[in-house]
């Protein structure tokens, strides 16, 4: 069985895959953190990216049983510049 581990908070190691009625997916539990700028963006992914891990297959040695899912939700500024 899959299991999902939060990147940003590896001892979260368990979360499930949640589909709603309209095709939406969430994680329940995830680590959310808001971004104002691309430098923290960056430094987020390289953080997730340090964190994962991946396993070799039977069929390839260099392929890879680790995928990652990144959810981002964008909302319009207040501030209008």
């Amino acid at each position: 069985m899959e299991t999902v581990q939060d990147l940003l908070a590896p001892e979260k190691d368990n979360i499930a895959i949640v589909e709603d009625a309209n095709g939406d997916v969430s994680l329940p539990g995830a680590t959310s953190i808001e971004i104002r700028n691309q430098k923290s963006f960056v430094e987020l992914l390289q953080m997730g990216e340090a964190n994962r891990f991946a396993a070799n297959t039977k069929m390839n040695t260099e392929s890879s049983r680790s995928h990652a899912i990144l959810l981002v939700k964008l909302y319009p500024s207040l501030n209008s510049t």
